[in-house]
């Protein structure tokens, strides 16, 4: 007789941040919880593997399920017990890897490492969003942040 085992879930909060607001709302931003179910079938996945096969499709069917083109996303940020992942499969989590647990996307970004280009290409999360500006307005803030400890203002 097989031996049964209960299922466990990585429970993720999640605030998805879009270049669109919400018609009806006006709001950018969209915050909730997705259930990952953890099986033993995980533990042949790396954590970027396992989250593009599990997370990342769930993140569509919410922005459906919102509403909202996930195309217009701009950043995926998440709070979970990462280490549930780890106990679970023996494999290192994002945590461990040092990863900020949040991703970035847009066109014409100049900021965005390999997984989130891949993840642009793979799932087409901010395609519909130009961030070309987003470089002119990191160098205007830096800028004044320069000029502002140059004149005292701050320390």
């Amino acid at each position: 007789m097989k031996k049964m085992t209960k299922r466990s879930y990585m429970n993720v909060n999640v605030i998805l941040t879009f270049s669109k607001q919400d018609p009806k709302s006006g709001d950018t931003q969209e915050v909730l919880d997705i259930p990952i179910p953890l099986g033993m079938q995980d533990k042949k996945y790396n954590v970027f593997t396992f989250l593009e096969k599990k997370f990342f499709p769930r993140i569509i069917k919410s922005c459906s399920k919102y509403k909202r083109d996930h195309k217009d996303l701009i950043k995926i940020s998440t709070c979970s017990n990462w280490h549930l992942y780890e106990n679970k499969t023996g494999n290192k989590s994002l945590c461990d890897l040092d990863h900020p647990c949040k991703w970035y996307f847009g066109m014409n970004r100049t900021d965005l490492d390999d997984w989130e280009k891949k993840i642009m290409t793979d799932f087409e999360f901010g395609v519909n969003a130009d961030m070309g500006d987003i470089d002119r307005t990191i160098k205007q803030m830096l800028e004044q942040y320069e000029k502002n400890l140059l004149e005292g203002r701050i320390q």
